[in-house]
């Protein structure tokens, strides 16, 4: 199974709860920001110049650019200077297997982002606020690179704190020096790779402003803002991104009618700052570490095989674990954990990790190999099963919420190829009611097999909450 920082460190993670800190899994992508609203209001003493800190940032950034005259001057290099921010490596986010920073922010997404400052500022806003909803409408940013760019400016705050969980927990540390400061940093026994331990009360799962699909809820008090926008766009802005407008358009449309956008900036501002509630943990980002090491435990699965795992036998092997998560799904309630307490599906990457969890505890049972998400070619398979190089199977997961067409159809065949697999498995999860576009996709790779075409194998979990035997008439 994964481990979380906590383990890693050998405390207990109630310990780490108590300071605050964040615990997550080391090598397991998190999605876990740092979202800037949330450091106005953070109580963490170390952190309470923060904000301040964030906005004397980006004050000094557009005090430059309301000097430029044209983008080749030295007050337009100054700022875009600024906007660069190298990754910070040893965050414990989890960012990927591979690494343990962020996305950072290079000269050229700066360009671009400097651009994009000096054209507001020009309509007359000024507020820093705007660096913070520049997810909204800038390319190739998001809640990964705002986060790595407010850890990079506070970092120094962020050690300070660090400094004080890992005295206070009698951590092993590791002398690091940051900005012509010197700290004594958690460190794991015998490695000088010092961690930056990050509290969870500046955390979101889903910050404000990452995106247009979220816009709404920024405004959704603002009828006359949603009024003015519906004139423009015809819709509101999550129905206009669903119409698959682009970030250029939507920021062309807040450039040419700047009384929207600053209208945006005062709806943000003044919404309050909601931290992630890690106890509920609404989106299983955590929880589900902790089911699936107890169904694993009362429901164990050998996986005996005489004559070894071969090129031959392994997709059978895969083949037992997925009906065997099958069963623990429709017939030992595991489809309850699919929803949170409020009745919402949670994300399907929470069904991936709960899967993943599973099928990890009885892989290292076996003596199996699991990777979840390797990163090849065009893009990441769900995890991807092995014992040796030519042994290897890719799973996808998918809800029938999603588009299980195009994954089926576009996304398997393009891992296959990349990780040189020999077999594939697309394993379904019923969330719908509506059970036709399953239904098509099944029809369409028996089209495929008797058009003497190789296809992924499919196999289908009824994920959704059933009334008990007592309760059925």
């Amino acid at each position: 199974m994964p481990k979380k920082i906590s383990e890693v460190f050998g405390v207990s993670g109630e310990a780490l709860e108590k300071e605050g800190a964040f615990n997550g899994f080391i090598d397991i992508d998190s999605k876990f920001y740092v979202d800037p609203h949330l450091l106005e209001t953070t109580k963490v003493p170390e952190l309470g110049n923060s904000y301040q800190r964030f906005k004397d940032h980006f004050k000094e950034v557009i005090h430059l650019l309301q000097a430029t005259k044209n983008s080749g001057d030295r007050f337009f290099r100054a700022a875009q200077k600024r906007l660069i921010f190298p990754e910070l490596p040893f965050v414990s986010l989890g960012y990927s297997a591979e690494s343990t920073s962020g996305s950072g922010i290079g000269s050229g997404i700066a360009q671009n982002l400097t651009n994009t400052a000096w054209e507001i500022i020009q309509t007359g806003i000024t507020d820093p606020v705007i660096f913070e909803l520049v997810g909204l409408i800038e390319e190739n940013i998001g809640a990964d690179r705002i986060s790595d760019m407010v850890i990079y400016i506070i970092v120094l705050d962020l050690l300070a704190y660090s400094e004080r969980v890992a005295k206070n927990l009698n951590l092993s540390t590791f002398h690091a020096k940051a900005r012509g400061k010197e700290f004594l940093l958690p460190a794991v026994s015998g490695s000088h790779r010092p961690t930056i331990l990050i509290p969870n009360e500046i955390l979101n799962d889903l910050p404000v402003a990452y995106g247009w699909d979220d816009i709404d809820r920024v405004c959704a008090h603002n009828e006359d803002l949603r009024n003015r926008v519906n004139e423009i766009i015809g819709d509101s802005w999550k129905d206009a991104t669903r119409k698959r407008i682009t970030k250029r358009e939507l920021k062309y449309i807040l450039l040419h009618y700047p009384e929207l956008l600053q209208d945006l900036v005062e709806q943000y501002k003044g919404k309050p700052a909601e931290k992630y509630d890690f106890e509920k943990d609404s989106s299983g980002q955590l929880i589900w570490y902790e089911i699936a090491k107890e169904y694993a435990e009362l429901f164990p699965l050998p996986l005996s095989v005489e004559s070894g795992i071969t090129s031959e036998n392994i997709l059978q092997v895969v083949v037992k674990i997925c009906n065997h998560f099958k069963t623990l799904v429709e017939s030992n309630g595991l489809s309850v954990t699919f929803w949170n307490d409020s009745g919402q599906l949670r994300n399907g990457r929470f069904a991936q990790l709960l899967l993943f969890g599973i099928a990890d505890a009885y892989c290292c049972a076996n003596n199996l190999d699991l990777n979840r998400e390797p990163n090849a070619g065009r893009g990441p398979v769900d995890f991807k099963i092995s014992r040796g190089y030519n042994a290897r199977v890719n799973v996808e997961v998918k809800y029938t919420s999603n588009n299980i067409r195009s994954g089926y159809e576009k996304q398997l065949p393009i891992y296959n190829a990349a990780e040189r697999t020999f077999h594939s498995i697309f394993l379904i999860i019923i969330t719908t009611e509506s059970t036709r576009a399953l239904d098509e996709l099944i029809k369409f790779r028996r089209s495929e097999i008797s058009g003497g075409k190789r296809a992924p194998e499919i196999i289908v979990v009824d994920g959704r909450i059933r009334p008990s035997a007592s309760k059925v008439k």
